[in-house]
């Protein structure tokens, strides 16, 4: 009876807590996106941190071995799509500097660790040592493929809401009478991010000797904000028939800001019922899996509280 119960009361706790730390997850990416939809409205001014980053704190070291675990990595590329990875590495900017082999040099560390820890975690005999055997390690390995597709949509997305702006200067840069190569190169010099990154990068094969036509097609396939594909495919068009580019500028410039406005507005209309599901469905079964069980311990452990001691 009493390994029963003990049983019991484990099972009970596991789903308590996975149903909060679900519930909890939802809130905190609703509150993430909100933050970003803010920043991209440009409502408030990012503030500026002079602390020091986690990147020198703890992303240093883990590079260095990501370094050294190379050759090992190439040998065991687990669970990996070197064609899709790459894609994926090269929309994300590459971020902190990683190579493909670097970034696979990376996950197998994180997976060691995770390995490591997850298996003194069995052997000191903590609660659920099992589960945490089986997820870590695969979390260890999955979790980098992860963080490199949400790296790759958030810059993908700050290219999107970069264009208007970044559009509008190019107009008006090229109704001062400058050429379109060196309006590019001008506003480049001027603006930072993703989408300057991209045009700066896109400049430097034009002056290498690509064909603009070839340096428009890389610039679409390392890219896969459509906003970007619609102004590259708007010049490719323009070119042919003979339309002003300034004009192009400015009407695409218009369009984008236009369609932002209606995706603001679209994410806002979500975002309620999305909280709603989420404390319908995660937070309220949380609370009362907690009290049932709360009540039941009560009842078994204490049985004369609640005038039932003929029944136990």
């Amino acid at each position: 009876m009493g390994q029963i119960l003990g049983l019991f009361a484990v099972l009970m706790t596991f789903f308590i807590l996975l149903f909060i730390l679900i519930g909890f997850v939802y809130l905190y990416l609703y509150i993430i996106k909100k933050d970003n939809l803010i920043k991209h409205l440009h409502l408030r001014e990012k503030k500026k941190r002079k602390k020091r980053t986690f990147k020198d704190s703890m992303v240093s070291p883990l590079l260095r071995a990501a370094k050294y675990a190379e050759p090992t990595a190439k040998k065991y590329p687990f669970f990996a799509n070197k064609e899709q990875d790459a894609l994926f590495l090269t929309r994300a900017g590459n971020p902190l500097g990683l190579t493909l082999d670097q970034f696979y040099g990376m996950r197998f560390i994180l997976g060691l660790g995770a390995l490591f820890f997850s298996s003194i975690y069995s052997i000191l005999g903590m609660p659920f040592a099992l589960l945490v055997l089986l997820v870590f390690p695969i979390a260890g390995f999955l979790g980098p493929q992860l963080w490199l597709r949400m790296k790759a949509k958030e810059r993908q997305e700050s290219i999107s809401v970069s264009m208007p702006d970044f559009l509008d200067t190019v107009s008006v840069t090229l109704q001062a009478g400058v050429s379109l190569d060196g309006a590019l190169k001008q506003v480049t010099n001027q603006m930072d991010g993703p989408l300057s990154e991209e045009i700066e990068r896109f400049n430097y094969e034009i002056d290498l000797g690509v064909t603009r036509k070839l340096a428009y097609q890389n610039l679409i396939s390392r890219n896969s904000s459509k906003e970007l594909e619609m102004l590259v495919n708007s010049l490719i068009q323009g070119s042919v028939l003979g339309v002003p580019v300034s004009q192009t500028f400015r009407i695409q410039a218009d369009d984008l800001r236009a369609m932002r406005g209606f995706k603001a507005k679209e994410k806002a209309a979500k975002a309620s019922p999305q909280i709603t599901l989420v404390t319908t469905f995660f937070v309220a079964p949380a609370v009362f899996f907690l009290i049932i069980g709360l009540l039941l311990l009560n009842i078994i452990y204490n049985p004369g509280a609640f005038g039932l001691d003929s029944f136990f």
